[in-house]
C-alpha cells in the first residue's frame, strides 16, 4: 500500500470516504464487512464526499485489510479508503521538580489576568482519555458533551489536560488554569490508544455542539486523509500537541499535527529555561510555536494533582490562551485567532530553528496584538 503506514491501525477496521450515503447491499458489504457505522456526514465540500463510515471487517488480520482497502478504492462510489490507525496519547513520565506552576509566568498570564481571566460563553472541547467529572478543580467548568464521549477519565492524562486549559482559578484550593473560567467539553476518546475513527466521530459532535476550540493532545505517524477532512469541515481552531520523540516533524510527521491545514495550531514543549524539551518533537516548518511542557502541575485523579511532562502538556497552555482571546476578541475567525497567538510569541535563542515562530506563547502579548483591552472580564479577582 504506497503511501500508507498500514503497521499500526486497529485490527481488522477501515474508513471510508463515499459519495454517497451508506446503503446495505452496496460494495461495502461484498468486502466481508461485520458491521458498519457511519462517522461523519460532511455539509458542503469540494471532494463530493457525502458520508464517511468505518467497516468492522469479520477477518481482523493485516491482509484483510488491505484486501478491503483495495477493493474499495477501485469501486466509483469510494473518494478513499484507509486503515483505522491508532492515535497514542502524548506523555512523559516524570518526577516533580517544581511545586509551582512556573508555566503560567513564562507565558505572562498574571499580567494578561489583569485584563482578563474567563471566558463563560466559550467551550473547549477536551479529546481525550476523559476527565475527572468529580474533581472540584474542574468540576464548576465542566459541560455536558455527548453521549458515549462524555465519560469518566481513568487515565489521567485528560484530567491533567483540561486542568491547565481551565482549572478554576481563586478558588482558595488546587491550581488555575490559563482560562480560570470557561466551558470544558469531556470528549472521551478511549486510553492511552484508540481509533482515529473513534476522534473524528468526536469531531463530528463537537461540530454539531458548534464547539470552536479543540484541544488534541494525541497523535500518530498515520496520514489519515478522513481525520484531516474532518478537522478542516469543523472549521473551528485545533491545538495539537507536536509528539514527544525528539524528532523532527519536517522530516518524520506526527499527525494531526503535521497536517497544513490552516485551522491547526502544532505546539512544541518548552523548558523553563526557554529552550526546547529535550522529548520534543519540532520542526521550523511543520511545529508553529511552543508552550510550557516540563514539570507541569496540573489536576489528576481522584481531586489530586501531579506534575507530568509532555507536548499533551504544552497544548492545553496555548487552548486556554485561545478561550481567553475568543472572549476578548469574538469576531476574530479561527484563522485569525492563530495568527495572532502565532505572530505575539516571544522569541528566544533556544527555540529559533526549532519551531516556526522561534518563540514560546506569550499571552499578556498576545491580548495587546489583539487591540485595546476592553473592560475587565473576571469577576473572580486576580491571582
Amino acid at each position: 500500500m504506497p503511501g500508507h503506514c498500514i503497521e499500526n491501525y486497529v485490527a481488522g477496521t477501515v474508513i471510508a470516504a463515499l459519495k454517497k450515503p451508506y446503503a446495505p447491499g452496496s460494495i461495502l458489504d461484498e468486502i466481508g464487512a461485520e458491521r458498519i457505522e457511519t462517522i461523519f456526514q460532511p455539509k458542503h465540500n469540494k471532494e463530493g464526499i457525502e458520508t464517511i463510515v468505518s467497516i468492522y471487517l469479520k477477518r481482523k488480520n493485516k491482509q484483510a485489510v488491505i484486501s478491503a482497502i483495495e477493493q474499495l478504492q477501485a469501486h466509483p462510489d469510494v473518494v478513499y479508503a484507509e486503515p483505522d490507525y491508532i492515535e497514542y496519547l502524548y506523555l512523559t513520565p516524570n518526577d516533580p521538580l517544581f511545586k509551582r506552576l512556573w508555566g503560567m509566568k513564562a507565558i505572562q498570564a498574571p499580567r494578561a489576568w489583569d485584563h482578563i481571566t474567563e471566558s463563560p460563553n466559550v467551550i473547549v472541547g477536551v479529546l481525550d482519555s476523559g476527565v475527572d467529572n468529580s474533581h472540584p478543580d474542574l468540576k464548576p467548568n465542566l459541560v455536558h458533551a455527548s453521549g458515549a464521549f462524555d465519560r469518566r477519565d481513568e487515565d489521567g492524562h485528560g484530567t491533567h489536560v483540561a486542568g491547565t486549559i481551565g482549572a478554576v482559578g481563586d478558588n482558595g484550593i488546587g491550581v488555575a488554569g490559563v482560562c480560570w473560567g470557561v466551558g470544558l467539553a469531556n470528549f472521551k476518546l478511549g486510553g492511552r490508544a484508540f481509533g482515529t475513527a473513534s476522534a473524528i466521530a468526536a469531531i463530528d459532535c463537537a461540530a454539531k455542539r458548534r464547539i470552536e476550540i479543540i484541544n488534541c493532545s494525541w497523535g500518530g505517524n498515520g496520514y489519515s486523509r478522513a481525520l484531516k477532512f474532518a478537522i478542516e469541515q469543523h472549521g473551528g481552531l485545533f491545538i495539537a500537541a507536536a509528539g514527544n520523540s525528539g524528532k523532527n516533524n519536517d522530516k518524520f510527521p506526527s499527525f494531526p499535527a503535521s497536517y497544513d491545514s490552516d485551522n491547526i495550531i502544532s505546539v512544541a514543549a518548552s523548558t523553563p529555561h526557554n529552550n526546547l524539551a529535550p522529548f520534543s518533537n519540532y520542526g521550523v516548518k511543520s511545529v508553529d510555536i511552543a508552550a510550557p511542557g516540563m514539570n507541569i502541575l496540573s489536576t489528576t485523579l481522584n481531586g489530586k494533582y501531579r506534575y507530568l511532562n509532555g507536548t499533551s502538556m504544552a497544548a492545553p497552555h496555548v487552548s486556554g490562551a485561545a478561550a481567553l482571546l475568543k472572549t476578548y476578541r469574538p469576531n476574530l475567525t479561527p484563522q485569525q485567532m492563530k495568527q495572532v497567538i502565532l505572530a505575539s510569541a516571544k522569541v528566544y535563542p533556544g527555540l529559533r530553528g526549532k519551531v516556526t515562530t522561534g518563540g514560546a506563547l506569550n499571552i499578556n502579548a498576545m491580548l495587546e496584538m489583539a487591540g485595546t483591552p476592553p473592560a475587565r472580564k473576571h469577576a473572580l479577582g486576580h491571582l
